[in-house]
């Protein structure tokens, strides 16, 4: 009987201590483990990772710094050299054309006026007061163009052919006449005036005024 006792005792103390061990550690659970366990922990040092970037960024701006510069340094060259060569390009007589053809213009007027109040001859007002007068319009309206800044290309053209119409004409009646007054004085006259209104028209046309010379054209 008491070893019937003691069997009983034993087997509950043996099913006791599996039913603890079952509870302590279960079987489905003892194969899975952390995956975190047994391996190393990252470690991020921010020594020289986050400055890489910033330093890359910053040389590549200088780069584009000294390009750009190089870049505007190169189009104002350009620049100048283009204006240099405008303002070499851009040629002018030495003297303005109605410097010479107001006095010229005034002169044949005047003795085509006394020529004609004197002998009444058609001919001073054809070869005298007409040309004359044609000559002082043009050559004070060259000058106002001239003082303003515009060309007077189309009225020192216009001079040159009436000079050169008159050289004609005084030419013809010298040889005809044999007479060096007035026609071979008008004659060396009006061809010395087509001359240099060809030279003016060759050169370039009349000088710019200063104002407008000292300052670039853009």
């Amino acid at each position: 009987m008491a070893a019937a006792a003691q069997l009983h005792g034993s087997a509950a103390t043996a099913a006791a201590y599996r039913r603890t061990r079952a509870y302590s550690n279960p079987s489905s659970c003892r194969g899975l483990r952390s995956p975190l366990v047994g391996h190393p922990k990252p470690l991020i040092s921010t020594n020289g990772v986050g400055l890489k970037p910033f330093g890359f960024a910053a040389k590549l701006a200088t780069n584009e710094n000294a390009q750009v510069e190089e870049l505007n340094l190169r189009s104002d060259q350009m620049k100048e050299f283009v204006q240099a060569e405008g303002h070499r390009q851009k040629r002018s007589a030495k003297i303005h054309d109605f410097c010479l053809g107001i006095p010229f213009g005034g002169l044949l007027f005047s003795m085509g006026l006394l020529g004609y109040m004197f002998s009444r001859s058609t001919i001073s007002i054809v070869l005298g007061v007409a040309p004359g007068l044609a000559t002082l319009l043009l050559g004070a309206l060259s000058l106002k163009f001239w003082r303003s800044g515009k060309s007077s290309f189309l009225f020192i053209l216009a001079q040159a052919a009436i000079s050169a119409f008159l050289a004609w004409k005084y030419s013809h009646a010298y040889f005809l006449t044999n007479r060096l007054l007035p026609w071979g004085f008008y004659a060396s006259l009006s061809t010395a005036m087509a001359c240099f209104y060809g030279y003016v028209l060759l050169a370039g046309g009349n000088p710019p005024p200063k104002k407008l010379a000292a300052i670039p054209q853009q």
